[in-house]
């Protein structure tokens, strides 16, 4: 065997050693199981922490275009800039925008502050406004009720014969001011034709935090009470667009950006206000967009740090295997094997304990995230309304998300790192002197 794999590089000598190779990883198969433990446990936790990160990202993704802001958003420059009550859209851009993306949803908002009072408390909200009919086809905001209704229509007159509308509000801005279902509200504001704009509303229901702010100070109601109220019938502050296929998110924002320089060629909006601008959900929420950004650096550092120290393992294994056999790799050389060829049988054992580490790792974590997990970690035992993560409120039941690029990206991960650290100690065969290693 020793004249197989004695001499040059001839590719025939190469079956052997790799035969040699593997027989030689069994020879103490405890401490080799030991080694691929480390190594496969390192990976399962990996593929865990990814799958859950990936999870996470999707939700967040999820809440900020089903929940909140939409795969587009069309507004004047000033809103954008300012929150301008007056930088508003025409109404007739909402069917042209709509003819210009056949396959889009489109959904007018608008927006105000205002002073809310009730027979208890008071506090400043931000009203917003929507489209009862539309809405729903954009976001599954008015799905979010922990307590009453989604009704925003017109609620039945006081017995004095005074009109009502019924109105949403954040779950906290309930509980501060002590509001449930059916309780009465009155919202005091200056409206657009500088008048004070004041009236009484029903809470018809109660919503669940789906954004911090909107939460703390939030209140819904429909378009038609927000015109009654705020006395501004011109247009509307924001499109929210929802799109069949995300995919089409580029074109989609192409389409609607020659469709208003169209429009702004045929009727031009007032210089105060400021053009009208689309923008993708990553512009509207950068720093969402950001934080998903350096998700993808950071799972990776972590998961390198954690294969790193499992490596460790990996590292002894070898310094060990190296020192019991010094005599066998001088016996070897004293026959003839070279140097080259010692060092790449014992890098192919390192290569077989890594393969095998790898295998059972990501076989051990799929059947985690595929099995135990595939319903999520469910927090809503302690957290029933989710929590805020980098100002997005995520759903108490983290979802778990495994992309197979990403378990292959895992696997070689563990490959690669493990083959560095077995090279060091794999050196050490290079400098075995067959004389004295044999005495």
């Amino acid at each position: 065997m020793a004249g197989a794999v004695s001499g040059g590089g001839d590719a025939g000598k190469l079956p052997t050693l790799v035969f040699m190779a593997w027989r030689n990883v069994w020879r103490n198969p405890v401490r080799s199981l030991l080694t691929v433990g480390a190594l496969a446990g390192s990976l399962v936790l990996l593929v865990v922490y990814l799958a859950m990160m990936a999870g996470m990202s999707r939700q967040m993704v999820e809440h900020a275009t089903d929940m909140s802001v939409g795969h587009l958003q069309v507004q004047r420059k000033a809103f954008i800039d300012d929150q301008d009550l007056y930088a508003t859209l025409p109404w007739p851009y909402l069917e042209r925008l709509e003819a210009a993306c056949p396959g889009a949803k489109l959904a007018p908002r608008m927006y105000a502050s205002a002073l809310a009072s009730s027979a208890d408390a008071s506090n400043g909200v931000l009203l917003k406004a929507i489209d009862p009919i539309r809405e729903p086809r954009v976001s599954r905001l008015l799905a979010a009720v922990r307590g009453g209704s989604a009704d925003l229509a017109a609620a039945a007159p006081t017995a004095g014969g005074l009109a009502r509308f019924n109105v949403l509000i954040g779950a906290q801005l309930a509980k501060n001011m002590k509001l449930d279902p059916g309780d009465e509200l009155i919202l005091v504001t200056q409206a657009a034709d500088a008048s004070i704009g004041n009236a009484l509303y029903r809470v018809a229901g109660v919503l669940r935090p789906v954004d911090p702010g909107f939460d703390r100070s939030g209140v819904l109601m429909s378009i038609e009470a927000f015109r009654a109220l705020m006395v501004l019938e011109d247009g509307f502050h924001e499109l929210s667009v929802r799109l069949d296929d995300v995919a089409t998110l580029g074109q989609a924002q192409a389409a609607f950006e020659r469709e208003l320089a169209s429009l702004n060629s045929e009727s031009a909006l007032d210089a105060l206000g400021g053009r009208a601008v689309v923008r993708n959900w990553r512009q509207v929420v950068p720093a969402v967009a950001d934080m998903l950004q350096l998700y993808g650096a950071v799972v990776w550092v972590i998961g390198l740090i954690v294969v790193a120290l499992a490596s460790l393992g990996m590292l002894n294994t070898m310094l060990m295997a190296i020192h019991e056999r010094t005599r066998e790799f001088g016996l070897l050389r004293a026959i003839g094997m070279n140097r080259g060829w010692l060092l790449a049988m014992v890098l192919i054992e390192s290569l077989f304990l890594a393969i095998v580490s790898a295998l059972a790792g990501s076989a051990l974590g799929l059947g985690l995230v595929s099995g135990v997990l595939r319903d999520g970690i469910d927090l809503s035992a302690n957290l029933p309304d989710g929590f805020d993560f980098a100002g997005m409120v995520i759903d108490p039941v983290l979802r778990m998300h495994l992309e197979p690029i990403d378990l292959v990206y895992a696997c070689l991960l563990v490959i690669g790192v493990t083959m560095v650290a077995a090279l060091v100690p794999s050196l050490r065969v290079v400098r075995v002197r067959p004389a004295e290693s044999m005495r």
